[in-house]
C-alpha cells in the first residue's frame, strides 16, 4: 500500500510539475516581500495612511507625524478599548487575541493594524464618508453575514495583509454573504493587497445591483489570494478595476481532493442542473467563476495566476452574444440581458494550470429527467431542436478540456492604468504570473508577518579622559555617552559616588577622589545584538597596565570573564614580554610593549585557552626572567 502523500509533498510536486508546463523554473521558496508604506494603485493616488513607527529601544512612538497629518499611537488588548479608540488621526495598534467586530464610519486618517493573531468573529465595516482608512493584519473568520464590507461614500480605503472567510466552507450556500462586498455609488479609491479570502461561496461584489454601479468607482485589487471560492471574486459592476498579480486556487470547487465531503456534494449538485428562470428546453450550466465584468465594468487582469481555475474570466454579454460565444453555459451573476453587459473587458499576461481539475464534471443530461446523472466533459453535446448543442463549446476550453479560456471583451476600450500618474509607487516591482504562484501563497493574508518594533543596535561612545589612569588621586573625568537601541549602561567596579549618569541626556561621567585601585567596565544594555562596553584601571599608588586595552580602544566585555592578573617590580624602564607556557611549551605571547620601572600591575586575558594548568614568565629585553607564577583554567 503507498502511503498518503502529504500537503507539503503534493504542493513540492505541483510546483515542479509546473516549472515544465510553463517551460521555466519555479521558484520553491519565494522571497519575503517588504511591506509596503503606500498602497499600488487607486488608494495611493489621493489618500495617505497612518503607519506606526518605533523607537529605538524596541517600543512603538506614541505619536508620528505624516503627510502633515499627526497620529496618536495607541495599543489596546480588548474589544472596549478598540471600540472607544476608532477615532480621527489615530493609528491603533491591536494586540493579539479573539474580537468581536470593529466598525468604521465617518473616520478620517485611522489606522487598525493588528500585531499579530488577531481574529474577528463577526462582520466588519468601513462605511459613511470614512477617508484614509488603511486595515492590515487582521482576520474575520465565520462571520454569519458579511466578512469587511465597504459602503456608504467611503473614500481612499486599503486593505492590506488580512484574511477573510471561513475555516471551512458554510452548509448554506446563500449564507454568510460577501466576503468583501463594495457597495455605494460614492465609494471609490480603494486597493486591496495581499489578502486571503477563502473558503467562501460568493466572495465580492462591486455594487449592490445595477442601480449601483455606474459611477466611477475605481478599485485595484493586488496580489490577493482566492483559495476554495466558488464564484465573484470580484463580480464587478460599474467603474474602473485593475486585478494585478492575484492568485486563484480551485476557484469554482472543481478540484475535489481538497474540498469537505458536504463541499463537494454541494459543488456537485450545482455544476449542471436547471433554472426555470432562464430556458426551460435547455441544460443549465452553473460552474463556479473568478473575475466576472458584468454592468458597465472596465476592467484590466493583468499577470495573475489561476491554479486549477474552472472558470477564471469572464465578461457578461447581451444574452445572445453571450450564447452564440460560450453555448449553453448561463447564470444568473454572468448572463445580462436587461443592460447590455460590460464595457471592457482586457487580459494580458495570465498564467493557469488546471491539471489538479477532473476533465469531466457532473451533470443532468436531459431536461426533465432529475435523476439521470452521468459525469461528462466541459464540452458534452446533445442534439435539441434539430442542431448540436454543447454545455460548453469547444472552441471556448483550454487545452485538456479542463478549464475555460480567459474572456475578453472591447480589449481595446479598456482603461490603462499607466493613464494615471503615480498609479505605481517608486519602489513598484513588476512581476510575472508564474513568480505569483509561490509569492501569494506564501504571504497573503494575516500573519505572515507579525508587526513589532525591534531595537536598534547598541551605540556607546568614549567621548572624554583616559580610559586608564595610574597614579592618581583625582579622577580626570572620564565621559561616555550611550544611544542607538541602548536603554541604560551598567557600570561595574566604580564605587557609587565615583560616577554619575544622566539619563535624560544619556551619558555617563567618572569623576572625583581615588581611594584605591579599581578595574572598571561600562556596558551597554538594551539594543539588537551584541552589548558594547569599554574597560579601564584607576591606579591610586601603582602602574597598571591593561594588555587586552592597552591602546585606549573597545573591547569585547566577554574577557573579563577569563583575565588573569600578575604583579611585579620592574627594575628600569624597558621593553618586556609576558609569555603564557603549557608546560615546556609556548602557548601565547599575552605582551610586549614598553614598560616603565616600580611596581605594576599586568592584567590579561585568557580567552581561547582550553582548560588546564599554564605557567606564565614576564621577561625583559635581554630574555632574563623578572617574574613567573602558575594559573589554571577550569
Amino acid at each position: 500500500m503507498k502511503r498518503p502523500v502529504s500537503a507539503k509533498e503534493r504542493k513540492h510536486l505541483l510546483l515542479v510539475v509546473l516549472s515544465f508546463v510553463l517551460g521555466c523554473n519555479v521558484a520553491l521558496a519565494a522571497v519575503r516581500p517588504a511591506l509596503e508604506n503606500r498602497p499600488v494603485g487607486f488608494a495611493g493616488l489621493t489618500g495617505h495612511y497612518g503607519i506606526p513607527e518605533c523607537n529605538n529601544d524596541g517600543t512603538w512612538k506614541s505619536s508620528v507625524t505624516q503627510n502633515g497629518t499627526t497620529y496618536t499611537v495607541v495599543e489596546v488588548d480588548n474589544q472596549n478599548d478598540l471600540k472607544s479608540n476608532i477615532k480621527n488621526n489615530t493609528i491603533v495598534l491591536v494586540k493579539p487575541g479573539s474580537y468581536t467586530s470593529f466598525t468604521i464610519d465617518g473616520i478620517s486618517n485611522f489606522s487598525l493594524i493588528g500585531e499579530s493573531g488577531v481574529v474577528f468573529s463577526s462582520g466588519c465595516s468601513v462605511k459613511g464618508s470614512s477617508n484614509n482608512i488603511l486595515v492590515r493584519n487582521v482576520s474575520v473568520i465565520g462571520y454569519s453575514t458579511d466578512g469587511l464590507d465597504i459602503t456608504g461614500a467611503a473614500t481612499n480605503i486599503w486593505i492590506d495583509h488580512c484574511t477573510i472567510g471561513w475555516n471551512q466552507t458554510s452548509t448554506d450556500r446563500e449564507h454568510p454573504d460577501g466576503a468583501m462586498d463594495i457597495t455605494g455609488n460614492s465609494t471609490t479609491n480603494i486597493t486591496l493587497s495581499w489578502n486571503k479570502y477563502m473558503n467562501t461561496w460568493k466572495s465580492m461584489l462591486h455594487g449592490s445591483g445595477d442601480s449601483d454601479g455606474l459611477t466611477a468607482r475605481h478599485i485595484t485589487h493586488y496580489c490577493n489570494y482566492y483559495y476554495n471560492t466558488w464564484e465573484r471574486t470580484p463580480r464587478i459592476r460599474g467603474g474602473e478595476t485593475h486585478v494585478l498579480n492575484c492568485l486563484y486556487e480551485n476557484t469554482g470547487f472543481g478540484r475535489t481532493y481538497n474540498l469537505t465531503q458536504t463541499e463537494y456534494t454541494m459543488a456537485k449538485e450545482l455544476t449542471c442542473g436547471y433554472d426555470d428562470e432562464y430556458l426551460s428546453d435547455r441544460l443549465i450550466n452553473a460552474i463556479g467563476y473568478g473575475i466576472m465584468a458584468a454592468k458597465q465594468a472596465n476592467v484590466n487582469v493583468d499577470s495573475c495566476f489561476f491554479f486549477d481555475a474552472l472558470w477564471p474570466i469572464v465578461a457578461s454579454r447581451p444574452t445572445a452574444e453571450f450564447e452564440e460565444k460560450y453555448g449553453d453555459l448561463q447564470s444568473p451573476d454572468i448572463k445580462n440581458s436587461s443592460n447590455g453587459g460590460c464595457t471592457a473587458v482586457r487580459q494580458r499576461g495570465n498564467g493557469y494550470y488546471d491539471m489538479g481539475l477532473p476533465d469531466k464534471i457532473w451533470c443532468r443530461t436531459a431536461y426533465g429527467n432529475y435523476t439521470d446523472f452521468q459525469y461528462v466533459p466541459l464540452d458534452y453535446s446533445y442534439e435539441s431542436g434539430g442542431k448540436t448543442r454543447y454545455l460548453i463549446k469547444p472552441d471556448r476550453l483550454n487545452p485538456g478540456g479542463r478549464s475555460i479560456k480567459f474572456d475578453e471583451y472591447n480589449p481595446e476600450g479598456a482603461w490603462n492604468p499607466s493613464t494615471y500618474s503615480g498609479y505605481y509607487p517608486a519602489d513598484y516591482v513588476p512581476r510575472e504570473n508564474k513568480d505569483v504562484r509561490e509569492l501569494v501563497q506564501s504571504y497573503a493574508g494575516a500573519d505572515a508577518y507579525t508587526i513589532s518594533c525591534e531595537a536598534t543596535p547598541p551605540t556607546l561612545t568614549h567621548s572624554g579622559g583616559a580610559l586608564t589612569q595610574t597614579n592618581v588621586s583625582t579622577v580626570d573625568p572620564i565621559v561616555f555617552t550611550w544611544g542607538g537601541g541602548a536603554t541604560d549602561v551598567v557600570v561595574t567596579g566604580v564605587p557609587v559616588g565615583l560616577y554619575t549618569k544622566n539619563t535624560g541626556t544619556k551619558t555617563l561621567t567618572i569623576s572625583g577622589t581615588l581611594s584605591k585601585t579599581i578595574n572598571y567596565s561600562v556596558t551597554t544594555r538594551g539594543g539588537s545584538g551584541e552589548a558594547i562596553a569599554y574597560l579601564g584601571v584607576l591606579s591610586k599608588d601603582e602602574t597598571v597596565y591593561n594588555v587586552e586595552d592597552y591602546n585606549g580602544e573597545p573591547v569585547d566585555y566577554s574577557v573579563c570573564a577569563s583575565q588573569q592578573k600578575i604583579t611585579a617590580d620592574l627594575p628600569s624602564n624597558g621593553t618586556y614580554t609576558l609569555n603564557i607556557y603549557d608546560g615546556g611549551s609556548l602557548v601565547r605571547t599575552a605582551f610586549t610593549g614598553t614598560l616603565s620601572s616600580g611596581k605594576v600591575i599586568l592584567i590579561f586575558s585568557t580567552t581561547g585557552l582550553p582548560s588546564g594548568d599554564y605557567t606564565y614568565r614576564l621577561l625583559d629585553g635581554t630574555l632574563s626572567e623578572v617574574t613567573s607564577g602558575n594559573f589554571s583554567i577550569d
